[in-house]
């Protein structure tokens, strides 16, 4: 990954705060997220000065376009994407990255389980579907991730950042021992 020690404990710090408030109150609100994002944006200008800037500036904006897209066709909410942004900027577009993606993975099991333990793992499955293809196919289901009558799963995505950024760490640890 290639993230600093001292980014990758900011990251920890910030998705920990972030998660608590996030199971606790469904939000993750700005003041932790723009933190993040200004302490990164920071960091790449001390690093190497108005280049890291930019560097840290293109890492927050591709760390945060899937996560944009999501949210724009009602699939996640506004602080998960202003954290996955803050973390670009932290960690640099590949980290981050890596991190997202495991953070998506996580997010997906979590909603498997929610759907299992409500007895509702099919409609959801169509649901999901319906959200996937809509680019596709057009508008039609926004925001619902499961079928008619069926109450959408609403997965406090924080949590899933924390479990991830802690594996990434771990795992950059564990390469460095």
């Amino acid at each position: 990954m290639g993230a600093p020690a001292r980014s990758m404990a900011a990251a920890l710090i910030l998705v920990l705060a972030a998660a608590i408030v996030d199971a606790r109150t469904g939000r993750i609100p700005n003041r932790l997220t723009l933190t993040g994002l200004v302490a990164g944006l920071l960091a790449g200008l001390a690093a190497v000065g108005p280049v890291g800037l930019a560097v840290a500036l293109a890492s927050a904006l591709a760390a945060g376009l899937v996560p944009f897209l999501l949210f724009r066709a009602g699939a996640m909410g506004g602080g998960d994407v202003k954290l996955l942004a803050a973390l670009g900027a932290l960690l640099g577009a590949g980290g981050a990255l890596e991190l997202e993606m495991l953070a998506f993975a996580v997010g997906a099991l979590q909603g498997l389980w929610m759907w299992l333990r409500a007895g509702t793992l099919a409609a959801g499955l169509k649901g999901a579907a319906r959200l996937a293809l809509r680019p596709l196919v057009g508008p039609g289901s926004r925001g619902c991730l499961a079928s008619a009558g069926t109450p959408a799963t609403v997965i406090c995505f924080g949590p899933a950042v924390l479990a991830a950024t802690v594996a990434i760490a771990a795992l950059a640890l564990a390469g460095r021992a």
